[in-house]
């Protein structure tokens, strides 16, 4: 079986050709098959993902398609848009294995702590603190509404009924996000010394003067469905022209 209809995957080379990543949506995994495509096409690797709340995710899929689709009404979007149990569907988790990511993944990081999450991912890759840095994603898609015309849903404003009405369908999703949760605290305990190695991470990630981003050098950012990206400098936190780059 071909994974014919799964998204395009990005090969990035990371720090002077060490190895490649392969990013973007593996449905079905852990399925035989999907393991067996895996390995058939890059041979030994690791597995990663990240795994967001229910709620905050379906806030942010919201504002998403307010912004680039026209919904004005989060119960649009629900009826409309929504996929139950996302994330559980896309990581092929059925809810019967509670070690589903001591298993099947070499590293999970929750984006509720997505910093120490990538401090774990850094050390499951043996890469530098600098390797790790990020900015957030530019979006160069044309947006139906901009800012005045929808005010930004936040999670805090979501009301009980919708609160309630997404632990019914996407309950889940909730049974994933607490395991991984429970993975990455469990990690962070055994690791105490990264709080110090955290301190410095996010002190660089507020000050593109900090000498890491000198060590970082320049990497692609942000994307559209042409396959345009722009490109980050680095230190001094400049953006470059877009520009195509080679596959």
């Amino acid at each position: 079986m071909m994974p014919e209809s799964w998204f395009a995957v990005h090969p990035r080379t990371v720090s002077g050709d060490r190895f490649h990543m392969m990013f973007r949506h593996f449905p079905d995994y852990p399925q035989p098959w999907a393991r067996k495509w895996l390995r058939d096409v890059i041979g030994d690797h690791h597995l990663i993902t990240i795994v967001r709340d229910p709620i905050t995710r379906a806030v942010s899929m919201f504002n998403h398609f307010a912004r680039y689709h026209g919904y004005t009404s989060f119960a649009k979007y629900f009826d409309h848009e929504h996929e139950k149990n996302h994330q559980s569907r896309w990581l092929g988790y059925d809810g019967r294995d509670t070690t589903f990511f001591k298993e099947n993944f070499s590293m999970v990081g929750v984006t509720e702590r997505f910093n120490e999450s990538m401090l774990l991912i850094r050390r499951t890759l043996g890469l530098s603190l600098a390797d790790m840095l990020y900015v957030g994603q530019r979006r160069d898609t044309a947006k139906v509404l901009s800012a005045v015309d929808v005010e930004a849903l936040n999670a805090a404003d979501m009301s009980e009924k919708w609160r309630n009405r997404i632990r019914e369908t996407d309950w889940l999703d909730f049974e994933l996000h607490e395991q991984a949760t429970n993975f990455v605290d469990k990690c962070l305990d055994d690791l105490p010394e990264l709080d110090v190695e955290l301190q410095q991470y996010e002190s660089a990630l507020g000050d593109f003067s900090h000498p890491l981003w000198g060590e970082r050098g320049p990497f692609p950012i942000g994307y559209a469905e042409s396959g345009i990206w722009s490109e980050f400098t680095g230190q001094g936190g400049e953006v470059r022209e877009l520009h195509q780059l080679a596959p």
